[in-house]
């Protein structure tokens, strides 16, 4: 049967242990493992209270709030990745386009207009040109279907050429 008492550590009171009453002095252990055992139960007085160890409130909203804006940029950055950079083109050319139609009707907006279709404009065409998607120096990842690489380039008309004349010659 299990005793809860056998289970329960042995409080010491510090002062009578050290005024010899309740135990006998004893030397230092000479064990270097038995000396840190000894130093971590005189620490374990000092042993910070719940209290103390619980997390400050001032720290709490500030973490509710980034806990509430996260799925937001999240889902936000989702929609965006589901526009392409012909797309963001496009939409540049409207502007430019829509900023020269509306001019007499809106006079203070076409420039600003304007200016955001060509930068919008400029920085799409150097995305597509200079690799804003899969780029020149990182290495294009092999497609498998049923465990055999799949490759869907085709060959260029030399190469089918070459082929070609590799086989009739032998």
């Amino acid at each position: 049967m299990y005793n809860s008492h056998a289970a329960t550590p042995r409080t010491v009171d510090v002062d009578t242990a050290q005024k010899g009453t309740d135990m006998p002095e004893r030397p230092e252990p000479p064990d270097r493992l038995e000396r840190e055992i000894n130093e971590i139960l005189e620490k374990i007085d000092q042993f910070p209270t719940p209290e103390q160890r619980r997390p400050k409130p001032a720290r709490k909203p500030f973490r509710n709030a980034g806990d509430s804006l996260s799925p937001r940029l999240h889902g936000l950055m989702r929609e965006l990745s589901r526009v392409s950079l012909s797309q963001v083109m496009l939409l540049a050319f409207l502007l430019i386009l829509g900023s020269l139609f509306f001019r007499r009707f809106i006079p203070l907006a076409w420039p600003w207009m304007m200016y955001a279709g060509l930068v919008l404009f400029l920085t799409s065409f150097a995305l597509m040109v200079f690799g804003g998607g899969r780029g020149k120096g990182r290495p294009r990842q092999q497609q498998y279907w049923r465990g055999r690489p799949v490759s869907y380039s085709s060959d260029s008309l030399s190469q089918r050429m070459r082929r070609w004349w590799n086989r009739q010659r032998r």
